[in-house]
């Protein structure tokens, strides 16, 4: 596979964007990570050089993420769905096909609702904003809670190396993940951990987008205005959006295809990247002609 890239850095008004660049030839690709504790690195580290045999692939880290700093302003679920054909717009392309988890899926479904001339296709693993509130009883209202200032700073200073070590270590990992790979994803997540630099290893959408009562992105009600092709794939595990929000979504979206990955958890495609990425190869083969950039 391609060797890991180097950082590019875009300057907007609101701050700067880090980003890489892999592969030469074929269709587009927008790699989208997930909020918190995450990067395009550890997200997509791998199904990146994956892709970039056949594909374009532009892998940025949103706004207070990764290298992502300074940004000015409040990086939620408008601001990062209009920071995707800004960024389109820098790279030179029409348009492009658009891999999310999480947050990076919750921002793709957005961009496809509100710009639909710019997204050929969707891949939305571990999907935000498909479901009304967190799930458990009593959750909802804690979670929004734990996100006040000044208590997810408190949380977030109280998280050491330690404990988020074997947070990560304890990820349901499928049997052919190395430990070498566990362990560069424990190095990551932590190094992650220390670069926040707002005091929150907490995202903005997590902070703004769950309000008291529900959430306040449900694109549900939107979903049949998806035209392009999709892929919902979630971790049968998934704790943080059961699997059944993805089931619901995926009826939704018109000719969706739904991929279940057995044992996965919320953060897939670090727990089951092989099974993760087999699957996004053969949605992204088996659509080729319904990418313009091909």
């Amino acid at each position: 596979m391609p060797a890991d890239p180097a950082v590019t850095h875009l300057e907007f008004p609101e701050g700067r964007i880090a980003y890489r660049l892999l592969g030469d030839t074929g269709p587009p690709v927008v790699l989208l990570h997930g909020g918190g504790l995450d990067n395009s690195t550890l997200t997509w580290g791998r199904l990146a050089r994956e892709l970039a045999v056949g594909h374009r692939v532009h892998s940025p880290d949103l706004p207070k993420h990764g290298g992502s700093w300074p940004w000015r302003a409040l990086a939620d679920q408008r601001a990062l769905e209009d920071l995707v054909p800004r960024l389109l717009d820098h790279w030179g392309l029409r348009s492009a096909t658009l891999i999310g988890l999480s947050l990076g899926a919750t921002t793709a479904i957005g961009a496809a609702l509100r710009h639909p001339q710019r997204v050929d296709r969707l891949v939305l693993t571990s999907s935000g904003g498909i479901q009304d509130r967190v799930p458990g009883a009593g959750r909802h209202e804690l979670a929004w809670l734990a996100l006040r200032t000044p208590l997810s700073r408190l949380i977030t200073r109280s998280q050491t190396a330690a404990t988020l070590a074997r947070h990560v270590r304890g990820f349901p990992f499928a049997d052919d993940v190395p430990a070498q790979e566990r362990e560069r994803l424990v190095a990551g997540i932590v190094a992650e951990h220390r670069a926040k630099r707002d005091g929150h290893m907490f995202s903005d959408w997590n902070r703004v987008e769950i309000g008291f009562r529900r959430m306040r992105t449900d694109h549900r009600p939107e979903l049949h205005r998806i035209a392009c092709p999709t892929l919902v794939l979630h971790g049968a595990a998934d704790a943080v959006v059961p699997v059944r929000y993805a089931r619901e979504a995926a009826s939704l979206i018109p000719g969706a295809r739904l991929v279940v990955v057995e044992g996965a958890s919320h953060s897939a495609p670090m727990d089951h990247p092989t099974q993760v990425g087999a699957a996004v190869r053969e949605f992204l083969d088996q659509t080729r002609d319904a990418a313009p950039g091909a």
